[in-house]
């Protein structure tokens, strides 16, 4: 009786808590719709109001070669900014130790403090990262640990049993429904979805099937910790210099950027460029890193000499946090690409330059990275004047090529949407085992032969390269990806597929006419875009095809290069993650910015 009883007071401070946070607004088809002048009026809210920190003396870590030896504190003039981790570096020669300590700040977000009350003594007292070099790195305090444990709690989370869209068949060695029940009725339909996908997979040899199965079990059982490290940690290791910043929106989601000063210094140059990554559609910072040193971006810019910050978007396992909304609460992931590319990707923009006191810099994003840069620049062209150059790795703006089943099945017109929609819900993405087998993983497991690789969303979504990558690899990357997004974020992609626009989130007519004054959403003009821009594109990527990435070449005015790589089966997850990528991708970029610079 206790017990029930318990549960009941728990759920109704639940519904409490989520009333007191709710803003007014209305729900309309499991969104939550603001309308364009509370919106308006939100903004001005959040640059208003006061300063809530303290801010701290800056010191140009660029300036001496006391770098390595005296610490060095971040400091913004953006009151919506709190950095969470500063770069202060100290050296123990004997034990050949490196400590990261956190600032002490005696100010909290008024948000954050009545959230986390229970720590906020703590909180306030210096914290340590510690790196031996023979050793494991430990962070010492536990309430920002990332780890695989973390992203797995969140990606795994119980949902609703799925129920079968039909008579489940084998369809050419494919496990779909097709069954009198189901939405699809014949093969028709079938191959409209996975048709592309699967003839792009079809030079897999039967021993390499064999041969790639084998090789990732023995990566797999060899548990190599970078797959249990998470940004901060895998610089660490590899002892490059890291600072973690916390970015608050104006729409109160709290941001962690990362940034990686360049690991040696230049003496003739007090400060060197920046250049900003942004990663892909379920990815993160981590993306950037995870080959290691000489091979993943990150570690080859800061060798380069340039000043790298990696950011995060809303919803991934580093950017979790709101000032009012929990991420438990479907309130949350109420967000798009629009909501990234027009609140998070300015604020972290906005941050980087101010941090390294510098008034433009190089922007290099991966699929959804580039989706959000041109939907930002298109929007607000300010931000144009900010950018050297702009590289955009399988740029995904327009979808009416895309391989990817998911997208194409989530499109309003697929006979699938539907019922996807009501599987997928309107929160987090985190799609059950048996949603991914139907909505890719099952023809991927018939294609390559790997049941662990195609139980993994980020290769179902994206497709999988079995030359591409170290064997060593997969486990690492699978521990990695999916980072985290909304189902708003797929659905809008899915509206693409359908209109064949690059436009905002359409949520029908009605609500449309509410939201921008117009029963369609508008499309984002890309002849706004007058950065300079460079396209890194493949043959066979299934989330950019080589004729929207054509047409995008066409409409936008200042395009210096639309580079096609040469290399068989390239895909989209290669771009990061492929053994080939340093040399047909990165050499590349960092020669141009050289060149440019």
């Amino acid at each position: 009786m206790k017990a029930a009883c318990a549960l009941v007071c728990l759920a109704l401070a639940q519904g409490i808590s989520g009333s007191i946070f709710k803003q007014q607004g209305r729900l309309v088809d499991g969104i939550d719709i603001q309308p364009l002048e509370y919106i308006d009026q939100q903004r001005q809210q959040w640059h208003q109001r006061p300063l809530t920190l303290q801010n701290q003396q800056n010191r140009d870590w660029s300036q001496s070669q006391e770098l390595r030896e005296q610490p060095v504190v971040g400091v913004s003039q953006y009151q919506q900014y709190q950095p969470a981790y500063q770069y202060m570096p100290t050296q123990d020669t004997q034990e050949q130790r490196i400590v990261y300590r956190r600032p002490q700040h005696s100010h909290h977000h008024h948000h954050e403090k009545a959230q986390h009350h229970t720590s906020s003594e703590s909180s306030q007292e210096s914290k340590e990262i510690t790196y031996n070099v023979n050793q494991e790195p430990t962070l010492y305090d536990d309430n920002q640990m990332w780890n695989a444990a973390v992203q797995n709690s969140v990606m795994n989370q119980d949902t609703q049993n799925v129920q079968a869209f039909g008579d489940a068949i084998v369809w050419k060695g494919l496990q779909m429904a097709v069954g009198p029940n189901a939405p699809v009725q014949n093969e028709k339909d079938i191959e409209k979805i996975f048709g592309d996908a699967r003839r792009a997979m079809k030079h897999i040899k039967e021993t390499d099937k064999a041969k790639f199965h084998e090789v990732f079990e023995l990566a797999r059982q060899e548990n190599n910790e970078d797959a249990l490290l998470n940004a901060t940690q895998l610089a660490q290791k590899y002892q490059y210099p890291i600072e973690e910043h916390t970015i608050i929106t104006d729409d109160g989601y709290i941001l962690t950027v990362f940034r990686m000063p360049p690991k040696k210094l230049v003496r003739d140059v007090q400060k060197r460029p920046v250049v900003f990554l942004m990663h892909g559609v379920l990815g993160s910072a981590d993306d950037w890193l995870l080959m290691g040193p000489g091979k993943s971006l990150a570690y080859l810019l800061s060798d380069a000499g340039y000043d790298v910050w990696l950011g995060n978007a809303r919803g991934n396992k580093y950017s979790r946090r709101h000032v009012s909304k929990s991420s438990a609460v479907w309130d949350f992931w109420q967000f798009s690409n629009d909501e990234i590319a027009l609140h998070d990707l300015p604020a972290m923009i906005d941050f980087a330059l101010e941090i390294s006191q510098q008034e433009k810099l190089y922007y290099i994003g991966h699929s959804q990275g580039t989706t959000a840069f041109f939907a930002l620049t298109a929007t607000r062209p300010e931000y144009n004047n900010k950018i050297i150059m702009m590289y955009a790795l399988s740029p995904m703006v327009y979808m009416s090529h895309v391989r990817s089943p998911l997208f194409r099945m989530i499109a309003p017109t697929s006979k699938f949407q539907q019922r996807l929609a009501t599987q997928f819900g309107y929160g987090a993405f985190t799609p059950s085992k048996e949603l991914i087998h139907t909505i890719g993983g099952a023809m991927c497991e018939n294609e390559i032969g790997c049941k662990k690789v195609c139980s993994n969303l980020n290769f179902v979504m994206a497709g999988v390269n079995v030359d591409g990558m170290e064997s060593n690899m997969l486990p690492i990357v699978m521990r990695h990806l999916p980072a985290g997004t909304s189902t708003k974020v797929i659905r809008q992609y899915g509206q693409g597929v359908a209109s064949q626009e690059f436009r905002r989130f359409d949520y029908g007519s009605e609500v449309n006419q509410q939201a921008y004054g117009t029963q369609e959403p508008p499309k984002y003009d890309m002849t706004m875009v007058r950065a300079p821009v460079t396209l890194y594109y493949s043959k066979e990527d299934w989330l950019a095809h080589p004729q929207d990435v054509m047409r995008l070449q066409q409409e936008l005015p200042n395009v210096t290069e639309a580079y096609k790589i040469p290399v068989d089966h390239f895909s989209n997850m290669d771009f990061q993650f492929s053994t080939r990528a340093p040399e047909v991708v990165y050499t590349r970029i960092i020669e141009s910015m050289k060149n440019i610079h």
